[in-house]
């Protein structure tokens, strides 16, 4: 059987401190039919260093400004000749052997519009492990209210690609997730039991540091695609600056006594531990709010 071409972009500025761990954890992967291009925005740290190091081993790169992330990743798929798609930002690693987990999964779906979706691991800078999360079963409604799925961990065929269309340039901060809705009404989503990549958590990254302008842009999202139950819970999320913070603080909490607890007995704990949680306005329900802080 013919390996099926993989076509990965790297989207990057100023990340030259990870970007050569990043290209090597595709690169370094052997897998034979792959066509890798990366797109940076014209770094003036040791990025195009980096990635003149690796050229010959890569479909295409170039660094010049560009109008975002988005524009990037739809400028480097509108290069791609690959079957099947997917991204790695470049402070994100893959695990080995997923390029051929990914072509296996979806060996025989070219025609098809798929999304495949894996598990991924969480690390801090340092290296330490904060997290190892599985794929859970997809659910339309649940991806309307949250974004469960990890980026660095879903690939997408050529066909689905074409049928959803571009990132929506517009969007910094959470235009996967509005792609993933948007792929939700029209492709099949397949569960990968396997973790596929590692997601950095550092001082930088971009999630971490978006504040009420990602919540603004989550608002948006949800404001496309989900029930008014859900538009409302962001609306008032949005509006109260301490329920944010306190949401971000119960979720960490839950997460540590689940260490040692029950779920159960660890999420009443985080709630016992965030006072703005012990009542809340009418029509806004502390199940929802869980679900959106990401705790599963």
């Amino acid at each position: 059987m013919v390996d099926p071409l993989i076509s990965i972009v790297t989207p990057s500025f100023n990340q030259g401190r990870y970007l050569g761990e990043t290209l090597d954890s595709i690169l370094g992967q052997g897998y034979p039919s792959l066509d890798y291009i990366v797109m940076d925005g014209g770094s003036t740290d040791q990025s195009v260093d980096v990635i003149r190091a690796r050229q010959e081993r890569l479909a295409f790169w170039q660094s010049e400004p560009d109008h975002g992330q988005a524009a990037a990743l739809n400028q480097g798929f509108g290069r791609a000749r690959g079957i099947i798609f997917g991204w790695l930002n470049s402070d994100d690693l893959h695990m080995p052997g997923t390029l051929r987990t990914v072509a296996n999964a979806l060996a025989g779906c070219a025609d098809e519009a798929v999304v495949l979706y894996g598990g991924c691991e969480l690390f801090r800078d340092t290296g330490s492990i904060i997290e190892r999360r599985s794929a859970v079963g997809f659910d339309r409604i649940r991806l309307q209210t949250t974004d469960f799925l990890d980026q660095p961990s879903v690939f997408f065929t050529r066909t689905a690609w074409e049928r959803v269309g571009p990132l929506d340039e517009s969007l910094h901060y959470a235009f996967d997730w509005d792609w993933f809705l948007r792929a939700a009404k029209v492709c099949r989503f397949i569960q990968c039991d396997q973790v596929l990549s590692r997601y950095r958590i550092h001082s930088q990254h971009k999630t971490g540091t978006g504040g009420l302008r990602r919540w603004e842009e989550m608002s948006e999202v949800v404001r496309r695609h989900s029930p008014d139950e859900v538009i409302r819970h962001y609306q008032y999320l949005l509006a109260c600056p301490d329920a944010r913070w306190w949401l971000n603080k119960r979720m960490r909490l839950a997460q540590f006594f689940r260490r040692f607890l029950p779920d159960a007995v660890s999420d009443a704990l985080g709630t016992l531990c965030a006072p703005p949680f012990w009542l809340l306005p009418p029509g806004i329900t502390r199940a929802t709010l869980w679900e959106i802080s990401g705790i599963r």
